[in-house]
């Protein structure tokens, strides 16, 4: 799954360069929010219902009454996606404002349409994929949808297509991809537990709906956190649409490696959450705590020095790869790594509100972060330009992340030096890359629970490997 990831967001990395090269800023800015509003619609349609299976699949597939559960998770989403995709046939000019701050051509608004719907299909077999652990199944998915996109998207560039092109090249991977999901369901869907007892759909939806609604709020925050700065530096900053649209370019290829990073701790997110909830309903409850502070100080430290190596090398990159046309994209790189970095330890310490059944709390922490992005951008946009708009973006990603740690804190979480640690790391890429890489060797040394982790896996290791043999 590992290797299968690294070479997914390789050759996605390959295909960011490439549009890049064969596109110029504006179009690269135009591309960006098209795939900033798809990933924001898409869980608004499914109304956190599929979002929710990693949770309960579990508890149901015990009992026997899997296929009921998910008939009624079925019809929950399909209400939701109704609803979105009426309004993309009755009033797409309206949509096309929204994305681009122009009446676009309603066959491109269509497009973007259909790239909608084949992500919700997509989304809902991942997650249920995800959620009965057929983890390698989850990772192909992934790979062919980033392999797919890269041969017919880049193809259809060289052959003269453009944006809309390109969305429906995104239609296309999104469908193939699904192929393997539906494929082991239906290979595996008769050897699941069988139970002929009632199914108490009114316990299930009392449960549920709750978690649900937490889910789509936070869904709805995080992408609207996430996609603000954009729309912000769109609709903001001076000099006109042209100047709009290259300046969301700019910020695009600044966080082209950053979201690299972002995506693989969304990947390991997702595994994980199921284990944890398995740790959780078997009454492990150190084992929960353990994973998660495993999880965020080894990302934390892991992806610093990832990002520290990438600093070193990025004026080569921006230079040669993209022949020097994103010299502002470079300026803001180590802000966007601090901030990407940030993001990702947040994606791995909401799983233990989820696991807790507290998501609404991540929801304030969300809407607060949200407040002080929207605040800041209004503010240092229109006096500092992109690099105002990238200084917000951090500061807001600091309040998420300490309002998190609040709230992971107030259900039960015992607070370590392990948070500091972590969230103290991604702040030195901001000073020099030299440093970070420094700091980050240091803490492994200094660092006391880390040793003890180390001591632990080499002696799991050393367990295991004779075993194998």
């Amino acid at each position: 799954m590992l290797l299968m990831t690294v070479v997914q967001r390789a050759i996605g990395f390959f295909r960011s360069i490439w549009l890049c090269r064969l596109l110029d800023d504006t179009v690269v800015g135009q591309w960006s929010m098209v795939v900033g509003f798809i990933t924001m619609a898409t869980p608004l349609m499914m109304l956190g219902f599929s979002g929710a299976m990693p949770r309960f699949v579990e508890r149901y597939r015990l009992a026997g009454q899997l296929p009921k559960f998910l008939v009624r998770v079925l019809m929950g989403t399909l209400i939701g996606s109704s609803v979105l995709m009426t309004t993309f046939l009755l009033a797409p000019q309206s949509i096309g404002w929204l994305i681009f701050r122009e009446r676009s051509s309603t066959s491109l608004v269509l497009n973007i349409g259909l790239a909608l719907l084949a992500t919700l299909v997509f989304n809902f077999i991942i997650e249920l994929v995800g959620s009965l652990r057929q983890v390698r199944t989850v990772s192909l998915m992934q790979f062919l949808q980033g392999v797919g996109l890269t041969i017919i998207g880049l193809g259809t560039l060289y052959l003269g297509g453009g944006l809309s092109e390109l969305v429906q090249s995104y239609s296309i991977s999104t469908a193939i991809a699904a192929i393997p999901g539906i494929w082991i369901l239906l290979r595996d869907w008769s050897g699941l537990p069988s139970s002929e007892s009632e199914f108490d759909s009114k316990q299930m939806w009392k449960s549920l709906l709750p978690y649900a609604a937490a889910l789509w709020v936070m869904n709805l925050l995080t992408n609207t956190f996430e996609l603000s700065d954009r729309y912000m530096i769109l609709h903001l900053i001076s000099g006109g649409d042209e100047a709009a649209k290259a300046a969301v370019g700019q910020y695009h290829s600044g966080r082209l490696i950053p979201m690299l990073l972002t995506s693989l701790a969304t990947m390991f997110s997702g595994v994980l959450l199921p284990y944890l909830t398995a740790d959780w309903e078997a009454g492990k409850t150190e084992a929960v705590q353990r994973r998660v502070d495993q999880g965020l100080y080894g990302l934390s430290f892991g992806f610093t020095v990832c990002a520290a190596i990438t600093l070193a090398v990025s004026p080569i990159l921006f230079n040669e790869l993209l022949q020097g046309r994103y010299k502002d994209g470079l300026a803001i790189q180590p802000i966007a790594f601090t901030f990407c970095i940030w993001a990702a330890m947040v994606t791995i310490a909401q799983n233990y509100l989820w696991v807790r059944e507290r998501g609404a709390l991540m929801g304030w922490t969300l809407a607060a972060g949200l407040a002080v992005n929207v605040a800041l951008n209004f503010w240092w946009l229109p006096i500092y330009g992109l690099i105002g708009a990238v200084a917000a973006t951090l500061v807001a990603n600091a309040v998420v992340m300490i309002g998190t740690g609040f709230a992971m804190v107030r259900v039960g979480y015992q607070f370590k030096s392990t948070l500091i640690w972590g969230a103290a790391l991604p702040l030195t890429l901001i000073l020099d890359w030299k440093i970070a890489l420094a700091t980050a060797f240091a803490s492994i040394i200094l660092h006391r629970p880390t040793q003890q982790w180390g001591s632990d896996a080499i002696k799991a290791l050393r367990t295991k490997i004779p075993a194998h043999a």
